[in-house]
C-alpha cells in the first residue's frame, strides 16, 4: 500500500511540473540588449503575458504554452526608445501623425516641452490601456518672463498643473529670482518637478547656481548654462552630478538652426518623403534666400562662427557622459527640415560624433529616460518588466544604424510585426492625407 502511494504521488508530481505555463506570446531564439550591460544574451526565448516579460530562458528549455510564437532567429531585441524634448502640434490630426512617424521608428515615449490644457485630454487619449501610440509625459503650462505671478496666482498654478495630470513644470524664462525661489518652494510642497532652459542669464536674470541646483529642476535643456559661460562650466559639472540633474542637448535642432547642413543633402534624408513637399519647398526657398542675401563671404564667417560652438557642444557632451550625467535624446523636431522620428537617429549620430559608445546613446534614449521619469517598468529588458521592445536584423550595439531596421515592436500589450508598421507608415504619407 505505502508502494502503490508512493508511485501515485510521484505520478501526480510529475504532471504538475509538466504543465507548461499558458502565455500570449512567446519570442523564440533571439538575442537580447537588456541593457542592463552590454553582455548580449543569445538565443533566448521571451515570454510574454498580459503585456509584461513573464520569463527569459534558453531557448527550447522553457515551459510555456503560447497563443502566439514569434521565431525571432539571428534578430535582437532591445528596449524602444525615448524622444525627450517634444513640441506638440496645434491640431490633433497632425498629433497622430507625429505619434505614427515616432511610433515607425521605435520611440514608444515623449515629453512634451510646452503644455497646453488641451494636451491633458489628448494624453487620457492617446495613453489609454493597449494604445498603439507613444505614451506622452506632458509639461505645464510654461513659466515665462513676461509672467509677474502674484505668490497668490503661482501657488494657484502650480497646484492646478499638479493636480490637472501635468507631470512636470516647464521653464521657459523667468521675469526674477523670487519668482523663482517661491515657484521651487511650491514645487517641492506639491511634489512636482521641474525642467526647462537654464533659469540665470549673466545678460539678464540673475540667479546664484546655489538655488538653481538645491531647487525641484532636474533637467536642463540645450546644454544652456554650460556654452559659452567657461567661469562656471566646472562648478556646475560638479552640481548636476552631484544633484543628478539630467541634461538634454537637442544638437540636432541646433545644427539645423545655424545652418550647418548641405541643402541639397538635407532634402534627400531619411523620413523626408513625410512631409508636405509644399512645406519642404518654402523651407528650401527661405534657406535659399537667406544665403543669398547674407552673402559668398559672411555666410562662410557665420557657418564657420556657429561650427566652433557645434564643437564646443559635442565636447560637453562627451564630458557630461564621463562624468556619469544621465543624457537624454532629441533632435527637437520643431525645427525645419527635422523630421519627427526620423531625427531620432541624426541626434544619435551626433552623440556618437562626441565620442559616446553606441551603448551610451542607446542608454540615453532608454534606461536614462525611464531613470528621469522614476518608473522602473520599462527602461531595460528584463522579467517582471513590461514587454515594451523592438526586434531588429541586427546589433545596435555594433551599428546604431540598425534601429532604422525594425523588424517589430511590442508596446502596450500590441504586438506590430514588420507589416503592421509598413501599413501605418504609409497611412501618414502626404499622398494619403
Amino acid at each position: 500500500m505505502n508502494k502503490l502511494m508512493l508511485l501515485l504521488t510521484l505520478v501526480i508530481g510529475q504532471a504538475v511540473f509538466s504543465q507548461k505555463q499558458q502565455i500570449d506570446y512567446l519570442f523564440t531564439n533571439v538575442n537580447i540588449v537588456t541593457m542592463n550591460n552590454e553582455t548580449i544574451l543569445k538565443n533566448k526565448d521571451v515570454a510574454v503575458k498580459d503585456g509584461k516579460i513573464t520569463g527569459i530562458v534558453n531557448t527550447k528549455k522553457g515551459s510555456y504554452e503560447p497563443l502566439k510564437t514569434i521565431d525571432c532567429k539571428g534578430k535582437y531585441l532591445t528596449p524602444t526608445l525615448a524622444d525627450a524634448h517634444v513640441h506638440l502640434p496645434d491640431d490633433e490630426k497632425e498629433l497622430e501623425k507625429v505619434l505614427t512617424l515616432d511610433l515607425i521608428n521605435g520611440v514608444t515615449k515623449i515629453r512634451s516641452m510646452r503644455g497646453d490644457i488641451k494636451h491633458l485630454e489628448w494624453k487620457k487619449k492617446y495613453n489609454a490601456p493597449n494604445s498603439i501610440y507613444p505614451k506622452m509625459y506632458l509639461s505645464g503650462i510654461p513659466v515665462h518672463r513676461s509672467q509677474d505671478f502674484t505668490n497668490e496666482q503661482l501657488e494657484q498654478y502650480v497646484k492646478s498643473s499638479k493636480s490637472a495630470g501635468f507631470d512636470f513644470i516647464k521653464i521657459l524664462s523667468i521675469k526674477n529670482k523670487d519668482i523663482f525661489t517661491q515657484l521651487d518652494k511650491l514645487a517641492k510642497e506639491n511634489n512636482i518637478k521641474m525642467a526647462g532652459h537654464f533659469p540665470s542669464d549673466p545678460k539678464g536674470v540673475v540667479i546664484s547656481d546655489e538655488i538653481i541646483f538645491n531647487s525641484n529642476l532636474n533637467s536642463m535643456e540645450h546644454l544652456g548654462g554650460l556654452i559659452g559661460e567657461p567661469a562656471s562650466f566646472e562648478s556646475r559639472i560638479k552640481s548636476m552630478k552631484e544633484k543628478n540633474v539630467f541634461s538634454c542637448p537637442t544638437l540636432r535642432w541646433y545644427e539645423i538652426a545655424y545652418g550647418e547642413f548641405d541643402l541639397n543633402l538635407v532634402q534627400k534624408q531619411r523620413g523626408i518623403e513625410y512631409i508636405d513637399p509644399k512645406i519642404v519647398a518654402s523651407w528650401v526657398d527661405k534657406t535659399t534666400k537667406y544665403r543669398e542675401k547674407m552673402g559668398e563671404k559672411a555666410l562662410e564667417e557665420e557657418l564657420d562662427l556657429y561650427a566652433k560652438e557645434i564643437d564646443e557642444r559635442l565636447k560637453v557632451i562627451k564630458r557630461l557622459n564621463s562624468e556619469g550625467i544621465k543624457l537624454l535624446l532629441s533632435p527637437d523636431s520643431s525645427s525645419k527640415f527635422i523630421v519627427p522620428g526620423f531625427g531620432m537617429m541624426q541626434e544619435m549620430q551626433l552623440y556618437k560624433k562626441a565620442g559616446l559608445s553606441n551603448f551610451d546613446v542607446l542608454k540615453s534614449a532608454t534606461v536614462n529616460y525611464a531613470n528621469y521619469t522614476n518608473d522602473s517598468s520599462f527602461g531595460t529588458i528584463e522579467t517582471g518588466k513590461n514587454a515594451d521592445f523592438l526586434i531588429l536584423s541586427k546589433n545596435p550595439l555594433e551599428n546604431i544604424q540598425a534601429l532604422e531596421s525594425i523588424e517589430g515592436i511590442f508596446f502596450n500589450n500590441n504586438y506590430l510585426n514588420k507589416t503592421k508598421l509598413e501599413e501605418l507608415a504609409n497611412s501618414v504619407l502626404p499622398s494619403k492625407n
